[in-house]
């Protein structure tokens, strides 16, 4: 009974709250910034958790699984939607290429310098490491672009040429970023098994090739005429409902599967406009319960996990700085831009959060919930830092 309570108050308060976030209130940039992005809902979802009311107990929260692989589900395939390749085509391929080598630089300076940093914690198996560094680093690698939109619209604004750039790269970087996180249900640990280490890769690989397949040639049956769009809803619902479940099964990530899927569809079908508009109406409160989740699994006992926090931090920033020059490298005009918009890309925005959310349903433990709690935390400092530094970067006067 109390499943259904949790989940009731869940609904109720995001989709009474997302009415009242996401406005353009008139308060200071900083403060909208984060009131913008949704933030106070992982502290909602602190409150719920078993810290404080214990709404969402251990109990509650395990039975709510189907639902939150549904929202990655959901997640993964409106932003596998930003890529139709007919659009890609036309920026310049070093563009592309640049975009996604900035993430793909960010991630791999964050997985070794958090790699290294579990050397404190020996307790930690090797292969839970990896996974560990690999999906903070992708989480990394990712940019959002609100801040960017923030700055764009309260003031003026120096070298829009740059701006523009940087919100190309906060749309496409995270798409490698996304592609290398998969690679952590490769190394899934499985202490029971028998067989070898890369026919189990082989395994898991043919999984998710059979299950796109399988989920591309339902989506191409059920597309192949003219749906009414309650016809088309209940299609996009059923599927959502059908991949997530089957990335549970198979031991898979929904947020990768769907991504997939997503971009498949933006591709190949006729009907993408109509699904994509129907998948964008639900955008907030679907981000939003995924923000009241984390902050149910928020656990912090100790002051030892911070350390994780401080080197997530300053691996990153450093990693959006290195980044910034393969960019500049790349780009033939690359005088006219700023060597320090690096750091600029720091807000990390929404999609690292599915990403964590992610990584706890498919890897289950205590140190799990400790990663995540320390990523969450970091995540939130960063976008409070971000948009300091695009604000000393960009703004030539204010027009507030």
């Amino acid at each position: 009974m109390k499943i259904f309570l949790a989940l009731l108050i869940i609904i109720l308060v995001v989709f009474g709250g997302y009415h009242l976030t996401f406005r353009q209130f008139k308060i200071p940039l900083f403060a909208r910034t984060f009131y913008l992005s949704g933030l106070e809902f992982i502290l909602l979802g602190v409150l719920l958790g078993p810290l404080f009311f214990n709404v969402l107990d251990e109990n509650s929260i395990g039975g709510l699984e189907p639902l939150m692989a549904l929202l990655l589900a959901w997640v993964g395939m409106l932003f596998g939607f930003q890529f139709e390749i007919s659009i890609l085509r036309r920026f310049p391929i070093l563009q592309l290429l640049a975009a996604i080598g900035e993430g793909l630089v960010t991630l791999v300076l964050v997985f070794a310098g958090i790699y290294l940093t579990f050397g404190l914690f020996p307790e930690i198996p090797k292969n839970m490491k990896i996974i560990y560094s690999l999906a903070l680093g992708a989480g990394a690698a990712c940019t959002a672009q609100t801040g960017l939109a923030l700055v764009a619209s309260a003031h003026s604004i120096v070298n829009k040429d740059s701006l523009n750039l940087l919100r190309y790269i906060s749309s496409i970087g995270g798409a490698g970023a996304l592609i290398m996180y998969g690679f952590v249900f490769l190394l899934h640990p499985e202490p029971t098994s028998s067989v070898s280490f890369l026919y189990r890769i082989a395994i898991e690989v043919g999984n998710t090739i059979v299950a796109c397949i399988g989920l591309l040639i339902l989506y191409t049956l059920f597309l192949t005429k003219w749906r009414r769009s309650e016809e088309l809803h209940l299609i996009i619902i059923g599927m959502a409902v059908l991949s997530s479940g089957m990335a549970s099964v198979l031991n898979l990530s929904p947020l990768l599967l769907n991504f997939l899927m997503g971009f498949w569809l933006v591709n190949l079908s006729l009907e993408k406009e109509r699904i994509f508009k129907f998948l964008i109406s639900v955008e907030k409160p679907v981000y939003l319960m995924i923000l009241v989740f984390l902050g149910a699994y928020f656990k912090l006992d100790s002051a030892w996990p911070l350390i994780l926090a401080v080197s997530y931090i300053v691996f990153r920033s450093v990693g959006k700085f290195s980044g910034w020059f393969l960019v500049l490298a790349l780009k033939p005009d690359s005088k006219k831009h700023n060597p320090k918009l690096g750091l600029a890309l720091i807000d990390q925005g929404g999609l690292p959060l599915a990403i964590l959310l992610d990584l706890l349903l498919g890897f289950r433990g205590e140190f799990t919930l400790i990663v995540v709690s320390t990523a969450i935390v970091a995540i939130v400092f960063n976008d409070i830092i971000g948009i300091y530094f695009q604000k000393r970067l960009f703004v030539v006067k204010s027009n507030e």
